[in-house]
């Protein structure tokens, strides 16, 4: 049966009060309480790391960070990536990604500063390959993909290769020139899957230790914008929620050959913000709403790959930027509640409870978590 529910600040920072009582609850439960430590960007140029206890979560440290758009932590555990979604760098045009060694307690300490390719302005987000050894930043503003080589230790990253993009949409206001929103790697490791919300197009790109090759291009709707992605655990079927038309596809994903085959299904339900799965593959995650204030939780039908909610949660004017989902807890970054939302997620089905506000972070972009 689906279920809705309605929320606002006011109600979140009643239930904060409350977290002793729901911590006992969910002990009750049995549910895991291990520490983890959540790393939080700010819009006030900071990034917040929080030791998280349960529903317990400890400011450690602010550490300055422009802009952080995007947090990736190595496969190592000992860096952390900030992609700075900025216009200039060092007088140049260009962003930066922001490197930072984590101490074992798991606090931050900056590194280095690389610069991105020129014109690679207004980078959006990375994606680091399994092996740690690459990473590939969808750069928004200036229309391309940086491929970064990683050093030993991931803490030096290098430009070493650039794939420019071109194309357009029939949208005068925001598809005037290509502009890449996402990439991740599929299973293989060897290629990457990117959205471009400027061209209406998803693609399969192929990834060396030097450059990034285009694999193929898929054509989205006319207008649609596709930007947020997600790919199953198995690897074959591809989320992607349109930013422009608001609308949630899912593709079937041949990983063997690195083709997008078809659409599986189209949903107009006014869900283009983020994406994030359940870690079992049965529940998909996504954000929608005029002011991308509803979270709907969907069940996936593992053998065609369909969709159907069975979940909505209003959060009343809670614009959400990002999401991270875990076994036990999905975690929603909330522009206008000025913090993250800790959803219980049931661990078998990932059907939703709570939830709480977790933590206040001024202007939150990004989240990242790490299990000690």
């Amino acid at each position: 049966m689906k279920q809705r529910s309605s929320l606002n600040r006011r109600h979140f920072l009643r239930i904060v009060g409350t977290a002793s009582l729901a911590l006992r609850t969910s002990m009750a439960r049995g549910l895991p309480s291990s520490p983890h430590l959540a790393y939080v960007g700010s819009g006030h140029d900071e990034i917040h790391v929080f030791q998280v206890d349960g529903l317990n979560w400890a400011l450690k440290q602010i550490v300055a960070c422009k802009v952080p758009a995007s947090l990736t932590v190595h496969p190592n555990r000992r860096t952390l990536y900030a992609i700075n979604q900025v216009a200039d760098h060092q007088h140049l045009p260009t962003g930066s990604v922001e490197t930072f060694t984590l101490a074992p307690d798991g606090t931050l300490t900056a590194f280095s500063k690389t610069s991105l390719s020129l014109s690679a302005t207004l980078p959006r987000h990375l994606t680091l390959s399994p092996d740690g050894k690459s990473a590939v930043v969808a750069i928004h503003g200036g229309g391309a993909y940086n491929l970064l080589s990683l050093l030993e230790g991931g803490q030096c990253p290098q430009v070493a290769g650039i794939l420019k993009e071109t194309g357009c949409g029939p949208d005068a206001l925001h598809q005037l020139s290509a502009h890449p929103s996402m990439a991740l790697f599929d299973t293989t490791h060897g290629r990457v899957l990117t959205s471009d919300t400027g061209s209406d197009q998803i693609s399969v790109l192929a990834v060396s230790e030097t450059s990034l090759t285009v694999h193929q291009r898929f054509a989205t709707d006319a207008g649609s914008g596709p930007a947020h992605l997600v790919l199953h655990p198995k690897g074959d079927i591809l989320f992607v929620a349109n930013q422009l038309n608001r609308s949630l596809c899912s593709y079937k994903y041949d990983p063997e050959h690195g083709r997008i085959l078809h659409c599986i299904q189209r949903i107009a339900e006014d869900t283009g913000g983020p994406l994030a799965l359940h870690p079992s593959g049965r529940a998909l995650y996504t954000i929608g709403g005029r002011e991308d204030d509803v979270l709907q939780v969907w069940h996936i039908d593992r053998s065609p790959g369909i969709l159907n909610r069975f979940q909505s949660w209003h959060l009343h004017s809670g614009r959400s930027v990002a999401m991270t989902a875990e076994r036990d807890t999905l975690h929603v970054v909330s522009e206008t509640f000025d913090g993250v939302l800790r959803f219980t997620a049931d661990p078998a089905d990932g059907r939703l409870s709570g939830p709480i506000l977790a933590a206040e972070v001024p202007e939150p972009l990004s989240i990242a978590t790490l299990s000690m």
